[in-house]
């Protein structure tokens, strides 16, 4: 969708979308400031969104943006580190628009804030238009699920619900065009994506989006800030507040978002809103995280790592992954920037504190289905090897108890990244 308003116009015209977008209930204020830079992830599917919101709720406190875009994903399009957000948040802009906040682990990268939350989104299962979506829980046994380049949140599901078997996708595109095809029953997507490909292609209009619930599939887009930008995010919350009180934050966000259920439109009250979000993703999504009441992970390493598996078991282990893994993942297992079409399976953006991961949730994922063509297809001891192997090289001990399938299967040990 594109209007003048999208581009970057001059002054007297940046003050006519405003009110275009804005409406006559919200006038700016007198006192304009300077212009508030703003980065923009140039490759994520919100973008047009983001940069709307910020003009929209800077403009209700007099103040202009410049748009500052970014590439949020590294070499081999492997995700962003989460380190490299505030050396941006410190030479580049005031704020970073975008950032994807789980609403079940609110964690932020290190060294940063985060502004209020302006729109709720996250994964959803995507079906053909039909009269009555069938829940992902309901869908019949071994129905084909398809899902876009192994994302590891959307891909927990698969372990929680056995009765939908994967069908891997190198892009969401292709999951798509198969699902309107009718050559799969359902895929699992980031909903941002699916709203993205339907604007592009007029027949995905007959694709239907149910909402998930589950956890670390609901996600509150925030703006993050270092802490010498305090001033521009308590500007941006104003703006926000006031878009919300005057009803207008869904008129932003509409073009680009689809909100389920639809919200009531109860005004809020008070000097520091907590503001609901502006698209209800579930039931679940019913209260954002504000800076202060996210609880960000200890950081810091425990001294002694559990020693979960023996030396014995890493090395067979080792075996079993250079059989089975290392084509997609690599020898390293370093994944995707060093060519390979899989993520990493260790290091510190692997077993990163903010994803909340267990050693049950890799371990399912690692045995129920991998590998991606054949899911499901090595030994119940192969998995467990390939797991002890996975922790050895995450820098955990061994120890002189093998590690059994039961216990992996069910395991609540954080997963961390120890190595140096």
């Amino acid at each position: 969708m594109s209007s003048p308003c999208n581009r970057r116009p001059g002054t007297a015209l940046r003050a006519a979308c405003a009110a275009l977008v804005l409406g006559a209930g919200i006038a700016p204020r007198a006192d304009a400031a300077d212009v508030i830079r703003v980065c923009v992830d140039a490759a994520s599917p919100t973008a047009r969104l983001d940069e709307r919101v910020a003009r929209a709720a800077m403009a209700t406190q007099g103040h202009e943006i410049r748009s500052v875009p970014f590439t949020g994903y590294g070499k081999g399009g492997d995700g962003f580190p989460v380190r490299r957000f505030a050396k941006l948040a410190q030479s580049d802009c005031e704020l970073i628009m975008g950032f994807p906040l789980d609403l079940s682990a609110p964690y932020l990268p290190p060294d940063v804030s985060a502004t209020s939350a302006y729109a709720s989104t996250g994964f959803v299962l995507v079906e053909p238009a039909t009269a009555n979506p069938v829940p992902i829980a309901a869908l019949p046994k071994g129905s084909d699920v398809g899902i876009a380049e192994l994302d590891t949140f959307a891909g927990l599901l698969y372990g929680m619900h056995p009765n939908i078997v994967m069908r891997v996708y190198p892009k969401d595109s292709q999951m798509l065009e198969d699902l309107m095809a009718h050559r799969i029953a359902a895929g699992l997507a980031w909903q941002p994506l699916v709203e993205a490909y339907e604007a592009e292609h007029p027949r995905a209009r007959s694709l239907a989006m149910q909402f998930l619930s589950e956890k670390h599939m609901v996600w509150n887009l925030v703006a993050l800030y270092a802490a010498g930008s305090q001033d521009a995010a308590n500007t941006f919350d104003k703006g926000l507040y006031e878009l919300e009180a005057h009803a207008h934050l869904d008129r932003v966000i509409k073009p680009y978002l689809r909100a389920e259920p639809p919200r009531s439109g109860r005004a809020l009250s008070g000097e520091r809103p907590e503001l609901r979000p502006a698209v209800a993703s579930s039931a679940n999504a019913g209260t954002l995280i504000r800076t202060a009441d996210a609880v960000k992970p200890s950081l810091k390493r425990p001294r002694r790592p559990p020693a979960l598996y023996t030396s014995d078991q890493a090395a067979q282990g080792a075996l079993a992954y250079y059989k089975n893994c290392a084509m997609c993942h690599g020898p390293g297992l370093d994944g995707q920037p060093a060519g390979y079409s899989g993520p990493a399976l260790k290091g510190a953006d692997f077993a990163d504190p903010s994803y909340d991961f267990h050693i049950k949730d890799i371990f399912n994922f690692v045995a129920k289905l991998m590998p991606a063509a054949t899911p499901g297809s090595l030994t119940p001891e192969e998995d467990v090897q390939i797991m002890a192997f996975l922790l050895q090289q995450n820098g955990y001990p061994a120890g002189t108890r093998e590690l059994q399938y039961h216990d992996a299967e069910t395991s609540m040990v954080p997963l961390r990244y120890y190595a140096r």
